[in-house]
């Protein structure tokens, strides 16, 4: 047997590419050509849960509470969750079309006896008329001595939970407002 020179090898080589190349081509002329299929992309929209915000709705309202609304609920959904207005609910003296805001207090005024709107009453600028305890505002609460936000907030909260006061004797029951601090309110607040 012969011994194949270096040069013979790589003509071997070369012949061997040149006839695997060629059979390749072959091969491929043969297969049908399958179009191109365009590539698609689609974007699945997941539709958005609606953000949920959470109010609480006291004053004249048949169940003061904190209750969950939708982003873009305005007062007027407060107070109809919170079971309606009360019949001596001054809603005239709020604004039934404004957005709720997430941890908002929604405060229905109470109408004073007489039929007459509450922010008559709670203006605290005339001293020398009474501050009506089922009515005022926090900041007309404020104004009398010896009750500051914490204190005001309690009274408003009180008289939310418990009803209007039937005397004004019963604000001692109020958490942080006793005796002494009544004594020094008595002639500056009524219950009518």
């Amino acid at each position: 047997m012969e011994k194949f020179s270096i040069k013979q090898w790589v003509i071997i080589l070369i012949l061997s590419a040149i006839v695997f190349f060629g059979a390749g081509m072959l091969v491929q002329k043969e297969l049908p050509k399958t179009p191109e299929q365009p590539v698609v992309s689609t974007q699945i929209e997941i539709p958005k849960s609606p953000l949920l915000i959470k109010v609480y709705v006291a004053g004249a309202v048949k169940n003061p509470d904190v209750y969950t609304f939708e982003e873009g609920s305005i007062v007027k959904d407060a107070i109809l969750k919170s079971g309606g207005a009360t019949s001596d609910a001054d809603l005239i003296a709020i604004n039934l079309a404004k957005k709720l805001e997430d941890g908002e207090e929604i405060i229905v005024p109470f109408k004073n006896s007489d039929g007459s709107a509450s922010s008559a009453d709670t203006s605290g600028s005339n001293n020398s008329k009474k501050i009506n305890i089922n009515t005022a505002s926090k900041d007309a609460l404020i104004s009398l001595p010896g009750i500051g936000d914490v204190k005001a907030q309690a009274i408003i909260d009180y008289r939310n939970k418990n009803g209007k006061f039937k005397t004004i004797e019963e604000i001692v029951n109020v958490s942080g407002i006793g005796e002494k601090t009544f004594e020094s309110l008595k002639d500056l607040i009524t219950v009518n």
